[in-house]
Order: C-alpha cells, then structure tokens, then sequence
C-alpha cells in the first residue's frame, strides 16, 4: 500500500508538499484540505493567490526562506500558516515575531 494510502487509511494527518496547481488538484482529488507550498519564498506570495483561486477551500501552510520581512505578504495573500525555521534562530527577529500573531500589536 503506498505510504499516503495507509496514512489515510490510518486517519493520520498528512501535508503534502506542493509547488504546481497539478500538484494542488492531485492533493485535493484524494481528500486533502492542507497542503505545504515549498519553496514559499520561491513561489512568492502571488502563487498562493494564484493557486487559491481555482481551490478556494484550500488551506496552504507556506514554508521554505520565510522570516519576519516576508511572512505576513504570504498571510495577506491567503496562507492560512507560515513556517519559520532558521528565522527564529535571530534574535532580532524572534523579537518581532509577536507582532504576526492574530490580535497582537504589529
């Protein structure tokens, strides 16, 4: 049985990593609601515009060469998560990250 099969299979959560709306519509056409834009900073946040308007319900976590300069455009643009790696590694961005959280002073 291939891998997301048995995840399925086994109610796991699965996030399938994406970067063409080909990708996008195979994830949807097998019950998926989530899926991972990677390389975010890459597809850039046009492409999570782009990619909801055909898949409204879709809910994009972006990931990949986010930090605090880039990750609220992905928000604006529809990503209903971002995913901060290295970022949080800077202390002067770590600072900043508050500012992100919904209701919190930006």
């Amino acid at each position: 049985m291939p891998p997301l099969d048995a995840r399925l299979q086994a109610g796991l959560p699965h996030l399938p990593g994406v970067s063409t709306p080909t990708e996008v519509g195979r994830a949807r056409r097998r019950g998926l609601h989530w899926v991972k834009a990677f390389p975010a900073s890459s597809l850039g946040p046009s492409w999570i515009r782009a990619v909801r308007a055909p898949f409204p319900r879709l809910r994009v976590v972006a990931t990949g060469g986010l930090d605090l300069r880039n990750a609220s455009a992905f928000l604006e643009a529809g990503a209903r998560v971002v995913a901060l790696g290295s970022a949080l590694g800077d202390p002067a961005q770590l600072d900043r990250l508050v500012g992100l959280l919904p209701g919190e002073p930006g």
